[in-house]
């Protein structure tokens, strides 16, 4: 997926990237489940922006995140679809972009263990999505 407004991804294909929007700068992604795709897009600040394009492991993180807690909201056959909201976006977002590199890995193998996937399931995601 890509727009014709992105500015900046780590992919060339399906995954996330930051887009100009008419009023703010947007992180936008996919997310995927059964057979249903959509793309989500949330306004991101200059300074989000920044952190996002100088730290790959956190650009990573935060797609890896928003994916699988995204994707428990909708998709064939699930009981009772919700919308995610921008205050959940901004929780995540601000969670993972602004505490250090360290505490971020305890927090995914925390996510990771809560969402049942194992250990290294966060290398295996992001290496398959961003090759590099």
């Amino acid at each position: 997926m890509k727009s014709d407004n992105q500015i900046f991804s780590l992919s060339t294909g399906y995954g996330p990237f930051i887009s100009e929007g008419t009023t703010a700068l947007l992180y936008c992604f996919p997310v995927t489940s059964g057979h249903i795709d959509k793309l989500f897009e949330f306004g991101i600040s200059e300074i989000d922006f920044a952190i996002l394009k100088s730290n790959n492991y956190k650009f990573k993180a935060l797609y890896y995140i928003l994916f699988h807690e995204i994707q428990s909201t909708f998709g064939t056959g699930h009981p009772s679809p919700r919308k995610y909201t921008n205050k959940e976006f901004e929780y995540v977002k601000n969670r993972v972009l602004h505490i250090s590199n360290s505490e971020l890995e305890l927090y995914i193998k925390e996510f990771s263990r809560d969402k049942n996937l194992s250990e290294d399931y966060f290398q295996l995601f992001s290496k398959n999505l961003f090759l590099e």
